[in-house]
């Protein structure tokens, strides 16, 4: 089993080097997939969550192995579409995630992206940001974590109820689904119940309307979180029947 999603030294809020995430991953008998943050234009500070390519391959390729691959993870926002695209371009990336970090050009993590929005309004720019996304960005494996927004917004509610938005998240699912891009099963909050109650009919409904693989990641940014509740995504994965895969130079493998 493959941890796809985890942060080392070329990620600015890392606490971890992938020799260390490398090690942990070894002892817990999973393989490991390092996909650093590339943001443009975040919104506090443009060039935090950028980094060196060349320098990160020089570093990392050393370790580079069956178990430990290297990879990205692309932030996508509708206006950088064409820019974006180019980022793994030229470089030997084993897999590329493609997430949603802002909304509105505004950064997810920041409670003041809400302000004046009720929970209905925010579900519509962000689902709307989400399809123009993955309607206009063609070079990544995998969407990551569907539910990033879950863990900032500032509402009562965290959760997702998908009979509130089934056509938008339809529209999202169909559209990677014609890509061939598998959804990313994200760990960081499978610990709470409603987390999991929430976002299962979500990946059950990817697969009803065609969508046949996933990844499994952590996102982990310390070495403790390494592999952490990959058991219980492997279980949602195969209640959703989903296959889990990971990437090896950017073709899609069988995580079994």
């Amino acid at each position: 089993m493959f941890d796809t999603h985890n942060h080392c030294e070329f990620s600015c809020d890392s606490k971890m080097t992938l020799q260390q995430a490398a090690d942990t991953a070894a002892k817990l008998g999973i393989g490991i997939i390092l996909t650093e943050h590339w943001d443009y234009e975040y919104p506090t500070n443009p060039e935090q969550f950028l980094f060196d390519r060349d320098a990160y391959f020089k570093k990392n390729l050393p370790l580079r192995s069956g178990n430990v691959l290297l990879g990205i993870e692309v932030g996508m926002q509708p206006h950088l579409a064409e820019k974006e695209n180019k980022v793994p371009e030229g470089y030997p990336f084993d897999f590329v995630i493609g997430s949603i970090h802002m909304m509105n050009r505004l950064d997810l993590y920041e409670v003041t992206t809400y302000k004046g929005l009720s929970k209905e309004e925010t579900m519509h720019d962000f689902l709307r940001d989400s399809i123009l996304c993955a309607e206009s960005h063609n070079n990544f494996d995998s969407f990551g974590h569907i539910d990033y927004i879950c863990r900032y917004w500032p509402y009562a509610d965290k959760e997702f109820h998908m009979e509130e938005n089934q056509q938008e998240w339809d529209r999202l699912f169909k559209i990677l689904i014609e890509k061939n891009k598998p959804i990313e099963i994200n760990t960081r909050r499978l610990e709470a119940e409603a987390a999991v109650k929430a976002l299962l009919p979500l990946y059950k409904r990817y697969k009803e309307l065609g969508g046949k693989y996933c990844t499994l990641g952590s996102d982990a940014h310390y070495t403790e979180h390494v592999g952490r509740r990959l058991d219980v995504a492997a279980a949602m994965a195969k209640e959703a029947e989903l296959q889990p895969v990971y990437f090896k130079e950017r073709k899609m493998i069988s995580d079994r």
